[in-house]
């Protein structure tokens, strides 16, 4: 682990020219490869399909020409022929002391090094967003079955921070328990935050008074400027900053104090490419972020895209002295695989719900924000009479336990939802 010094968690990597930076992670990579060559029967297949043999690469130039891209669905299709952990897995099932289950599904799994690490990636962003030791944090993000909680608890914890694990919902008692134990950060879900801050003005608290909020830390959902810049209001215009992650490799880029975007971190190597051609776009440009991990022990994650699409990289230096580039915006979904309020949502689970009902016919996921939170709509074409105020109560409980968020059901005439409809539409605003 690093030493942090006041400033940098670790200054000779975070201060090193952008070559030298590059040829670190190279070092990481390869090894990371050859790992995955060698124990893995996943990687080993695909890699011999593809005649890439990383014991034979020379520079990373060869890991871009040769290494095959890593899907979500290819990862769910895996697991489901051999539950529960596919033909990934890279160690003896003993080794694993961490599992979690997330949409798709997808089982997660840490040997007791790969988890350390991977809460060791997320406690040096958070330290680069401003967290200290002295902090009290209040990491809101769900506890149970997928990583989000867990994970940052115990990053927070090997930082040194005190940790109130409020995980998800209960905005009134979040505040008050914000209140009584006198946090300081709030880590939290965009939308979730702007709730919090609603539950602050409607209670009229004087934040300066009555709370000891002095930073948010937002990600995992797509934003506008504006709404970011009314985050912090409530609170006593506290400082905002941002970071992005994935479940399957953890977080990403971090905020400095200076903005200008999200630094990438160094436990990951990164990439922009076209969606449409899978090649690299031009430097700074926008597009699709494919990532590598480079310690995973029991499951490896390697050039895996992520669906998610950026403004770009900002590439000039950046004041607080880091010399990593900046990750700039995410500005939506490359896939028909969405994010609602921070969770990816699988289509094909709303279908099976549907398939259970042969009134039923074609569907469209549509999301809005008509207000702070993403508000998801499910259209099914009703394929003859039926009573609907029944028929949507089940279909909305059911569909809440399929993908684990509440839906609006609505029914349409199957003209009004015609074949080649989009199958999602993202109606959410980005300033």
């Amino acid at each position: 682990m690093g030493t942090p010094d006041g400033r940098f968690w670790n200054r000779d990597t975070e201060t090193l020219p952008r070559t030298q930076q590059q040829a670190h992670q190279w070092r990481l990579l390869l090894r990371q490869l050859c790992y995955a060559y060698d124990h893995s029967p996943y990687y080993r297949r695909h890699f011999d399909h593809a005649a890439a043999n990383p014991h034979q690469f020379r520079s990373l130039t060869d890991y871009f020409a040769s290494i095959p891209f890593l899907k979500k669905e290819d990862i769910i299709a895996d697991q489901a022929q051999d539950p529960p952990h596919g033909s990934f897995l890279a160690v003896h099932p003993d080794e694993i002391v961490r599992l979690y289950v997330s949409p798709g599904p997808i089982v997660w799994s840490f040997t007791a090094e790969g988890y350390r690490r991977y809460c060791e990636a997320f406690a040096k962003g958070v330290y680069l967003c401003g967290a200290r030791r002295s902090d009290v944090v209040d990491v809101t993000p769900n506890y149970a079955w997928v990583p989000a909680g867990t994970f940052m608890d115990d990053g927070y914890r090997l930082l040194g921070a005190a940790v109130l694990p409020g995980s998800v919902g209960m905005s009134d008692f979040h505040v008050e328990a914000m209140k009584l134990a006198k946090v300081t950060i709030i880590h939290a879900f965009t939308t979730f935050l702007a709730q919090l801050g609603e539950v602050v003005q409607q209670k009229g608290y004087d934040p300066r008074k009555d709370l000891a909020v002095r930073l948010g830390i937002i990600g995992g959902e797509i934003r506008s400027e504006a709404a970011r810049r009314a985050l912090g209001e409530p609170f006593g215009d506290i400082q905002i900053r941002e970071q992005y992650g994935t479940a399957e490799v953890g977080i990403i880029a971090s905020e400095c104090e200076f903005g200008g975007g999200m630094h990438l971190s160094d436990d990951h190597v990164v990439e922009v490419i076209d969606p449409a051609t899978g090649t690299h776009v031009h430097e700074g440009a926008s597009g699709e972020l494919v990532v590598s991990d480079v310690w995973r022990q029991a499951m490896p994650i390697i050039r895996y895209r992520t669906g998610d699409l950026t403004e770009g990289l900002n590439l000039d230096p950046c004041p607080c002295g880091r010399t990593a580039p900046r990750l700039k915006r995410i500005i939506g979904r490359v896939s028909d695989i969405p994010r609602i309020k921070g969770m990816f949502v699988v289509p094909r689970h709303v279908q099976n719900v549907l398939d259970r009902y042969p009134a039923l016919g074609r569907f469209q996921l549509i999301v809005d924000r008509p207000a702070h939170q993403d508000e998801l709509t499910v259209k099914i074409a009703l394929k003859q009479s039926m009573d609907q105020e029944a028929l949507g109560r089940r279909l909305s409980a059911e569909i809440r336990d399929a993908i684990r968020l509440t839906a609006i059901v609505e029914f349409v005439d199957p003209q009004n939802l015609p074949e080649g409809a989009p199958l999602f539409d993202d109606r959410r605003k980005i300033d």
